[in-house]
């Protein structure tokens, strides 16, 4: 067992209560892989995805909204974004990438805190922060503990001084529980023979638009998508499935690329997250190369 399935099987008798902001189809991947880590351990837990009650309850993601506009301008009010259960005996913040100050993750986990005295944990993520003071949010007796997904974001806050309620271990990216197998019933029968080129386009994106120019134009039938963002899950799972190779800066596809065994450039982001998580958990995997983007 790696640290955090460790983790997970000493606190396997308690109610569980899992939070995610939700986001696009690698934060279901890091959810899929946490579920079944969970049901291996035989813990009970609810989950509560802030994405799906965005869209499914009008009101709660007006809220949300609010909470990040009055957090962004410097306000401090109480706004009440979701109901964890009475009975929960530990709050469990999936992992993923909105532990920095260029998302907002902290928005929710603050709010969360304010509202139950619970102790928490953060799945294995990564952290970046430049202006955000992440400690002072947990001054305050409960039990906390932060798991790094990459040795940088462990450096860095260790190098924060945390509190001494606090606990920051090393543990690999949930959907790296995953194989094979439980992925096959997303994959179609569509045709392969090509490959995918997936770049983003947000505040993390770091690729110049000529490398993305010259990468298009050497690869082979490219089919040029921002999967994670577009189309179903299944088209997904089934757009790297079916790819010859892959090239991304999407941590989740190369992961996912890792998974199915493809050929695979993972190239470098904003901030620290694609190197990170490529030396610690991709490069023994031959098939996926890293180039970082430099600024």
């Amino acid at each position: 067992m790696d640290a955090f399935e460790s983790f997970l099987a000493e606190h396997s008798d308690d109610k569980i209560c899992t939070v995610t902001p939700g986001g696009n189809h690698g934060d279901t991947l890091i959810h899929m892989g946490l579920v079944k880590k969970l049901n291996e351990v035989g813990a009970t837990f609810h989950c509560i995805n802030l994405d799906g009650i965005h869209i499914n309850q009008r009101f709660a993601g007006l809220q949300y909204l609010m909470k990040i506009t009055i957090w962004k301008i410097g306000l401090d009010r109480n706004l009440r974004l979701i109901d964890i259960p009475e009975d929960t005996d530990f709050i469990l913040f999936e992992g993923g990438a909105y532990m920095t100050d260029l998302w907002y993750g902290l928005v929710l986990v603050k709010q969360v805190l304010r509202a139950h005295k619970t102790p928490i944990a953060v799945a294995p993520q990564s952290y970046w922060f430049k202006k955000t003071d992440v400690m002072s949010l947990f001054i305050e007796e409960r039990s906390v503990t932060l798991f790094c997904r990459e040795r940088y974001s462990f450096e860095l806050l260790s190098g924060l001084r945390p509190p001494p309620n606090m606990r920051i271990l090393l543990s690999k990216d949930t959907a790296f529980y995953l194989e094979r197998q439980d992925l096959k019933e997303f994959v179609s029968l569509s045709q392969g023979g090509y490959d995918l080129v997936c770049f983003r386009k947000d505040r993390e994106a770091a690729i110049p638009e000529e490398m993305k120019r010259q990468i298009i134009e050497a690869a082979d039938n490219p089919l040029v998508r921002d999967i994670s963002m577009r189309g179903t899950f299944n088209e997904f799972v089934s757009a790297v499935a079916k790819a010859e190779r892959v090239y991304t800066d999407r941590l989740h596809v190369a992961i996912l690329a890792s998974i199915f065994g493809k050929e695979t450039t993972l190239f470098g982001n904003r901030y620290h997250k694609n190197r990170g998580v490529h030396e610690y958990s991709l490069r023994r995997n031959p098939r996926i190369r890293f180039i970082e983007i430099e600024e």
